[in-house]
């Protein structure tokens, strides 16, 4: 049965890196392309790193109902579509995907013991500030109160501070989830 693996953490601190990393050494895991409202940092592509559409486009999607989770994060919209999801888990493949922990709350709604989400934590604050100033983040010390991912409850929680250790971590869990199928936090 297919399994949808959450990375959750604060702006700046790898877990996209960290996921695409993952998806590129596994079989049958796949990273769907978010849509989003926000501009494109200058490394991103439409349709590689996102789906980059207007803000009454995105709302029209969401009305209609295509998206399965959206949420607002500095007055920019981030969702994932249904089909997106839903197509890839009926061939078999897993699903790694980048949420915030309010998206979280309305997939763990829909596919229940199927989701597992692991908390991405910077190894330090001064870190991630380092991190954020070096990909030039417009807003690099509006840090997350939860940086640490204390205030919510995860299925797991790494500490990126070696990217290739992050990586192995992630492989790990979804190894031992998809043989114990036992994790339902």
């Amino acid at each position: 049965m297919a399994h949808i693996f959450v990375l959750i953490g604060a702006s700046g601190v790898g877990e996209t890196t960290i996921a695409k990393q993952v998806v590129l050494n596994s079989e049958y895991l796949v990273m769907p392309v978010g849509v989003t409202t926000r501009r494109p940092r200058v490394d991103e592509k439409q349709y590689i790193d996102y789906r980059f559409i207007s803000q009454s486009q995105f709302k029209g999607w969401k009305h209609t109902g295509l998206f399965i989770e959206t949420t607002k994060v500095r007055d920019e919209y981030y969702g994932y579509l249904k089909e997106d999801i839903n197509n890839p888990m009926e061939h078999g493949y897993d699903i790694l995907l980048i949420l915030t922990h309010q998206g979280l709350a309305p997939l763990k709604k829909l596919y229940e013991d199927q989701v597992t989400s692991i908390f991405i934590a910077p190894p330090s604050e001064a870190e991630l500030i380092q991190r954020r100033i070096k990909r030039r983040e417009d807003t690099p010390f509006n840090l997350d109160p939860d940086l640490f991912g204390k205030n919510h409850s995860y299925s797991f929680t790494i500490v990126n501070n070696h990217l290739p250790t992050a990586c192995r971590q992630v492989g790990f869990i979804r190894e031992f989830v998809k043989q114990h199928r036992i994790i339902k936090i």
